[in-house]
């Protein structure tokens, strides 16, 4: 099989000084920084099921906080690359950080002092959501310029290990914080956003080459349709986003999965943290393999094959008996992710004009994520009506009808050639 290679415009003029990533400071800064913010929103993110579960008591209402977690996608998806684009990126980053810092805080005096409600919860995850939303094509346009063209692969696995990472500590810090006090994985949230602040704030490199532009109303519904309109031209990206947004339904509803089915085992709220460590364990050896091994495996194998190994290894879910052997399964399937995501990242950033960076990048995310807030809720639903076992085949079947579409689209198997791209096999 012959891939096409598609020609790359040249990058930023703004190019960073070509170090190891080990000794660039900026790099260093941001890659540190956001370690922090997601090792806090990890241990926030199976703390608030736990605390909605405790609460309430209903898996429905779970779902729906992790929904309203991620509902911001679908009303800034596309505003915020317009932002990213015409504000300044590190101006941007440091308010949301920033206005995340005080909404938990605010979480925080609620739990303290007794006062925290269902709804309060609520408006909290929308306010982290719309910030996390926000702050995503910020910190994507500073990647491109912290960090020279030949080594964004390399650097989009570190990020990878940096979220598996976060999930490797987060969920079990959360859960055996949980036992101590309800308000402790909150506080830890607070602060990583502290760190996050303080981290980019130190950062010496510009995020951009353009100029800050300010426009009119007008001119932002426009700007919203440009990362649509190039990307719309795009036959490779448009046709892996799609493939992406169906994933990640039944990725986004995997910590409700395992919170929701680990308590019918009796799992302790400790327990189920250890359980998404477990998992964690998986990712994290993914990423620390994937900057190599997307030096040596062809593109379309790597975009063809992850929806195949999740849709091989779901399945044997069914036969697990306790949380633990379910995180043991789970994990296999985060051990593919990082790969998958550094490869279809690095088309991303390397492909897109700078000047398009954060509207094609929101776009990219929009569609991405686009059924995203949908998965959670599901999830719950399906489990508190259904049951584990339907749920899962259902999921499973959900892989299989992913995974056979995609293979069958000719273009996902002849994507654009990159200049490090390992050459395919015949």
């Amino acid at each position: 099989m012959t891939e096409h290679k598609t020609p790359v415009e040249a990058r930023s003029e703004q190019t960073p000084q070509l170090v190891p990533l080990s000794r660039n400071r900026d790099f260093i800064l941001l890659w540190t920084g956001q370690l922090s913010s997601v090792l806090g929103s990890q241990m926030a993110y199976v703390a608030y099921p736990l605390l909605v579960l405790a609460i309430t008591g209903s898996p429905v209402l779970a779902g729906v906080v992790g929904t309203a977690r991620a509902l911001p996608q679908w009303i800034l998806g596309l505003p915020s690359g317009y932002f990213a684009d015409r504000w300044d990126r590190r101006t941007l980053m440091l308010t949301c950080d920033l206005v995340r810092l005080v909404a938990v805080t605010s979480l925080v005096v609620g739990l303290l002092t007794g006062v925290l409600s269902f709804p309060w919860i609520v408006v909290v995850v929308v306010v982290d959501g719309c910030c996390a939303v926000l702050f995503s094509p910020a910190e994507v346009g500073a990647l491109r310029h912290v960090v020279p063209a030949g080594q964004l692969k390399a650097a989009s696995a570190r990020n990878e290990a940096r979220e598996y990472g976060a999930m490797l500590a987060g969920p079990p810090l959360g859960g055996s914080l949980m036992t101590v006090s309800p308000a402790l994985p909150f506080v830890g949230d607070a602060i990583s956003y502290l760190v996050s602040f303080i981290s980019v704030f130190l950062i010496r490199t510009k995020f951009r080459t353009a100029p800050v532009e300010r426009e009119n109303v007008g001119s932002l519904f426009r700007g919203m349709g440009d990362g649509l309109r190039w990307l719309a031209r795009q036959r490779f990206l448009r046709a892996s986003l799609v493939m992406v947004a169906a994933t990640n339904l039944l990725g986004s509803s995997m910590t409700i999965v395992f919170v929701v089915v680990g308590r019918e085992l009796g799992a302790s709220t400790a327990a189920v943290g250890t359980a998404m460590t477990v998992a964690g364990i998986g990712g994290l050896l993914g990423s620390f393999a994937a900057a190599a091994l997307a030096q040596r495996i062809p593109a379309s194998w790597v975009v063809l094959g992850f929806p195949w190994v999740w849709a091989a290894l779901l399945p044997l879910m069914l036969i697990a008996g306790n949380v633990v052997l379910m995180a043991v399964v789970f994990g296999l399937m985060l051990a593919a992710a990082p790969l998958w995501n550094a490869v279809l990242s690095t088309y991303r950033i390397v492909l897109v004009p700078d000047e398009l960076q954060g509207r094609v990048d929101s776009a990219c995310r929009f569609v991405s994520q686009s059924v995203s807030p949908l998965g959670p809720l599901l999830a719950g639903v399906l489990l508190e009506y259904l049951g584990t076992t339907p749920t899962l085949l259902a999921m499973c079947g959900w892989l299989l009808v992913v995974s056979i579409a995609g293979t069958l689209a000719p273009v996902l198997r002849r994507p654009p050639v990159l200049l490090d791209d390992p050459a395919p096999a015949s």
